[in-house]
């Protein structure tokens, strides 16, 4: 007896020791995943890390790869010398049109034939706006457009004289020079108009464009023309735009050049700005005209304001003060300088990205650290799961031990194999590389286990799709097997509770778009589409349009095709009716009585 208890109390002794021990190694393994997830959180947060992808990176190491990309590119176009690709081409026929349209000695009926064929010859022109060709380099720098440096100034100025002299030089009038008075004058200009306050819809401002000209003692149009509504003034083509916002790059400038300049030649009160800006003067081209530019924020748009003044006047100024020197040309020089400031800018950003890029691989480190701890606490749950398991299973299946010495079963290897298989497998369990879940023995199939989806065979679904019959959808798990939710995985996007989106609409946060999903959940891909009777447009990537033309058609807020109704553009400056169809009306005559022009605009 005394050795019995004996054997009885190490035993227990024991049992007691190994159970400390597990605890105490749990608890040191918790402690440790704790501190390991605190360090992860503290580097993330060090980093300035707001949020994560699917695949778990860094959204800040992204964006950083991509500025460095970004700034890649714009550092290989800038090292490409300027080349000025743009051009504007006016027909002979629209030539020989504009010249007898303003002689006058021509008959009228002459005249009338010119105008006739101005107009058709117009029609062409207009189609010239979708021709403007974005030099690269050009696309890079932002500027504030009330305060643009003055080199840039400089560089829009020859543009401008670019696009004036290639017309002229098809006109066969003399061209025109820049110079610096000029462009001073349109600078004055800009700023006493914004100081009226005025907008691009109001007439010149000839009170302005008089001071200016006093200014340097040229010869003005008086006081009369300035108190009239529509009065006469001497120096000034303007044109508005709605396209230009307040920061906006060189393109984005010479752009709205570019336009204003086509719209003088096919959009002018009975052609007087392409009078004007092609040199014609009436009949009497000037030997020698000096050109100036400008352009300015105004309360409803951009103004622009381009001032010529002839030799002719020059000569009856009262003042010595009009330079007709030209500034040199920085156009070149504009583009090494923003060279320079983007080459050192990628090289910090570089600096960025690799420090970034070592602390992610030591948030990765980290991860992987806690996952193995993680897998050493899941596998210790089990083996005390199975031992507890075991025990239970040999409570109710095992003889007393009177039982035995009485009638001790005899055994074969066939009836001890079978003996074993009775211990019931719960839980998750990893065999022969695949994961399963078992329930008293039972291993689940077609259905779902939290996160995870088990199939006809069992096995956990891994990096690939399934049908589920019961929600009547498709879902996506990941390697890890827990299923795909709010993220694209391919064409197709996984909405918040896992499910494929199938013929709907999402709106996706990171690409601020909206996206349509087909009947199969491919998204909607560059091109039209019919959705609940209504026609929308989708670009390459899938995004929806809104707010702009595809082709005759355009496409509103909602992104909806308009049909039936009149739409402003801001850009274009006007308003246009889309038909039935949802092409734009032209040279036509609108609800009975309202006219639109060759470019659809409402006149």
């Amino acid at each position: 007896m005394n050795f019995k208890r004996s054997f009885a109390l190490i035993s227990t002794a024991t049992l007691l020791a190994f159970s400390c021990s597990v605890v105490h190694a749990d608890s040191a393994r918790q402690s440790k995943i704790k501190e390991l997830d605190s360090q992860r959180s503290e580097l993330a947060k060090k980093n300035g890390v707001t949020g994560y992808l699917a695949d778990g990176r860094w959204y800040s190491l992204v964006e950083a790869e991509n500025k460095v990309d970004s700034l890649k590119k714009q550092v290989e176009a800038l090292k490409v010398p300027y080349i000025e690709k743009n051009t504007i081409k006016v027909s002979p026929a629209y030539a020989k049109a504009l010249k007898d349209n303003f002689d006058y000695s021509k008959s009228e009926k002459e005249r009338d034939q010119a105008e006739e064929i101005l107009k058709s010859e117009s029609a062409k022109l207009v189609l010239q706006k979708n021709n403007f060709v974005t030099v690269a380099s050009d696309e890079i720098e932002v500027y504030d457009v009330d305060k643009l440096p003055k080199d840039v100034v400089i560089e829009l100025n020859y543009f401008a004289l670019d696009m004036i002299n290639q017309v002229r030089r098809q006109m066969g009038t003399p061209e025109v020079t820049l110079a610096q008075s000029s462009i001073d004058f349109a600078s004055k200009l800009s700023a006493k108009v914004k100081e009226a306050n005025r907008g691009v819809w109001d007439w010149h401002y000839v009170k302005g464009i008089n001071e200016v000209a006093r200014e340097y003692g040229l010869p003005t149009s008086g006081k009369e023309q300035e108190e009239k509504e529509n009065g006469y003034q001497y120096y000034e083509n303007s044109a508005g735009s709605f396209s230009v916002s307040k920061q906006s790059t060189r393109a984005e400038l010479k752009r709205a050049i570019y336009d204003a300049i086509l719209r003088f030649l096919y959009d002018g009160d009975e052609f007087l700005h392409a009078n004007s800006i092609s040199g014609l003067n009436w009949g009497e081209p000037s030997k020698a005209e000096y050109f100036g530019f400008s352009m300015n924020l105004l309360k409803d748009g951009t103004e622009m304001s381009f001032i010529t003044v002839s030799d002719g006047q020059l000569s009856k100024s009262t003042k010595k003060n009009f330079s007709t020197k030209t500034p040199a040309n920085t156009t070149e020089s504009n583009r090494k300088l923003t060279l320079e400031k983007k080459e050192k800018e990628l090289e910090s950003e570089k600096s960025k990205l690799e420090k970034l890029q070592f602390s992610y691989k030591e948030y990765e480190k980290i991860s992987k650290e806690i996952d193995k701890l993680n897998e050493e606490e899941e596998k210790e749950k089990e083996r005390i799961r199975k031992e507890k398991q075991d025990k239970k299973n040999s409570a109710t299946t095992k003889p007393s031990q009177s039982t035995q010495k009485q009638d001790k079963p005899k055994t074969n290897a066939s009836s001890s194999k079978q003996g074993s298989s009775t211990v019931s497998k719960n839980g998750w369990l990893k065999e022969n590389g695949s994961w399963y879940f078992y329930n008293a023995g039972k291993r689940l199939t077609n259905t779902w286990q939290g996160s995870y989806y088990l199939k006809s065979d069992g096995r956990m679904a891994e990096s690939e799709w399934i049908y589920d019959n019961s929600y009547k959808a498709w879902y996506y798990l990941k390697s890890n097997g827990i299923y795909v939710r709010d993220s694209w995985q391919g064409s197709y996007y996984l909405k918040s509770n896992g499910k494929m989106a199938d013929k709907e609409w999402i709106y996706d946060n990171y690409y601020q778009s909206w996206f349509y999903l087909k009947e199969g959940g491919a998204y909607v891909n560059h091109q039209w589409l019919k959705i609940d009777g209504v026609w929308y447009y989708f670009k390459s990537g899938g995004y929806m349009v809104s707010n702009a033309w595809q082709g005759s058609y355009y496409l509103k807020s909602s992104g909806a095709m308009a049909v039936n109704e009149w739409i402003y553009d801001s850009y274009w400056g006007g308003w246009y009716y889309l038909k039935s169809d949802g092409s734009y009306a032209r040279n036509e005559i609108v609800q009975g009585k309202y006219r639109v022009d060759y470019s659809g605009k409402w006149i």
